[in-house]
């Protein structure tokens, strides 16, 4: 039995792109999630303020703002990548604060390689520096050759990642498949490669 990466990255890249875009019905980050903050009582600035029949939502930094999402947006429209790289990419983020038809070797690609060029003087420094490293991670157990020394170091580096990105997202976005994170490198170390493994060839 193994852990799927290719459903464990493409699920926590749907999660993160709909957090960070603020997407309705995809966004971790809404009105029930900050007032789990206050139950909680933790990141008391993030608390729901009551306008009487309405809730106003102070920023949150995992969040873009509306001017960095324009830039995120044009980026993407405005990328061009090799033929046979990948889809075209920038078809799906053709409407402002939507995202549609991302297949899950678009998000294989996005995780891997476009996100962390994407988000470049976006966000605040913490929350971009974690995103990246996890994409990172992502990048490199998806080699083809693998130093299981190295493993060791990524398997240790990856449970930080994770609990710099607890300071940034809400606990809302820490469902199953962040934390199956922690054990793709333990299990790549223990059977290898994980293009022997994932679900690429059956679901072409």
């Amino acid at each position: 039995h193994n852990l799927d990466v290719m459903h464990v990255e493409k699920n926590i890249g749907e999660s993160i792109l709909g957090t960070l875009l603020d997407i309705k019905g995809k966004s971790k980050d809404d009105i029930n999630s900050r007032k789990d903050l206050e139950v909680l009582g933790i990141r008391k600035k993030l608390h729901p303020i009551d306008m009487g029949s309405k809730a106003l939502l102070p920023a949150a930094p995992c969040t873009l703002t509306d001017s960095e999402k324009e830039i995120f947006y044009n980026r993407m429209r405005n990328l061009k990548v090799p033929d046979g790289y990948s889809s075209n990419i920038g078809k799906c983020f053709a409407k402002q604060n939507k995202i549609s038809s991302l297949k899950s070797h678009d998000y294989h690609v996005l995780m891997q390689q476009l996100l962390s060029v994407s988000l470049r003087g976006l966000l605040p420094k913490g929350t971009r520096n974690a995103l990246l490293r996890l994409c990172s991670f992502y990048n490199d157990i998806c080699q083809r050759v693998l130093d299981k020394d190295k493993l060791e170091s990524i398997e240790n580096q990856v449970a930080l990642t994770l609990c710099d990105l607890e300071r940034f997202f809400p606990p809302s976005f820490f469902d199953i498949m962040i934390h199956l994170t922690i054990h793709l490198a333990k299990e790549a170390r223990i059977c290898g490669p994980v293009q022997y493994r994932w679900m690429y060839p059956f679901e072409r």
